[in-house]
């Protein structure tokens, strides 16, 4: 025979902290039933909903972090005299590269030379060099140096002293 256990003697459920408004309790209550499923639902949907919102706030930020990307560095012209040196890899011919820069355009590479036409850091003379970037601008006239000059910066350099061009 089966005794009836008096309310006061009826083990307390302990309330999980998480479950501040006791869902997970109601839910045990009304196992398999009709409300219990609705409640589930509502959870679900209600979880999902929190989900999508951090979501789309992530996204909202990492957009903004990509447009401060996207803006030109302060430091470009460093980075192009780097990568300059790490071709070079000669610290002699990297000081007459740098100076053949300076003086030809003081290192920007959308500089242009009204009388000849010529354009960037180091003054091409090629219809395609307003296409090109300033490291395609240093790598095309590194490969100028090497065939003109066998690779002396500073032979190039001295020409563009003595004669205004190189």
């Amino acid at each position: 025979m089966l005794q009836r256990v008096r309310h006061a003697e009826r083990p307390r459920l302990i309330r999980n902290k998480l479950d501040s408004i006791g869902i997970i309790r109601r839910l045990a209550s009304l196992k398999g039933s009709s409300p219990r499923r609705r409640r589930s639902a509502r959870a679900l949907f209600i979880t999902a909903l929190v989900i999508s919102h951090s979501v789309a706030a992530a996204t909202d930020i990492n957009t903004k972090l990509i447009e401060v990307k996207e803006e030109k560095p302060i430091n470009d012209v460093m980075n192009w005299k780097l990568y300059l040196h790490n071709k070079l890899n000669d610290w002699d011919q990297f000081e007459c590269a740098n100076q053949l820069g300076i003086k030809e355009s003081n290192w920007r590479p959308t500089a242009v030379n009204k009388q000849s036409g010529a354009y960037g850091i180091f003054q091409h003379m090629s219809d395609y060099a307003k296409y090109w970037d300033a490291y395609e601008q240093i790598d095309k006239h590194i490969i100028y140096i090497n065939s003109r000059y066998d690779g002396d910066w500073c032979k190039a350099l001295s020409k563009l002293e003595r004669e205004n061009w190189h």
